[in-house]
């Protein structure tokens, strides 16, 4: 199944009015990209050894969200472009440009097995 990406070019302090936006018109997800640094607490819990390394933090962030045949995908971004011009009534959201791309729907669970290799270490198979 092939989705449609959308990418909402919009700043930070826009991003929780978007999601709320989103929740009302009937978006289901969105996925955040911004330069925020994570602050010692995020980092705790997280099992990673080395943080990327980000550019400043200009106050820019990019939001994304799938759309698949379901939905009214002309109206659904519609309801976005309105809600974001109302939101923009409270908060800066940036230009509000939207990219479109598309992408297809893989089974992320089990496709990571395809670049797994087993090695031996002595006598043990791993």
């Amino acid at each position: 199944m092939k989705w449609k990406k959308f990418t909402l070019h919009t700043t930070t302090a826009a991003i929780d009015f978007i999601g709320e936006l989103f929740d009302e018109i009937g978006i289901v997800g969105m996925e955040i990209e911004d330069n925020v640094p994570l602050s010692e607490a995020d980092t705790k819990g997280m099992f990673i050894d080395i943080l990327p390394e980000l550019p400043p933090d200009d106050g820019s962030a990019r939001v994304s969200f799938y759309l698949d045949n379901t939905y009214d995908v002309p109206a659904t971004l519609q309801a976005v472009r309105e809600g974001m011009k109302e939101i923009g009534s409270f908060v800066n959201v940036g230009s509000c440009e939207i990219d479109e791309s598309e992408t297809e729907d893989k089974d992320w669970m089990n496709n990571w097995k395809e670049f797994f290799k087993h090695f031996s270490l002595d006598d043990i198979l791993i």
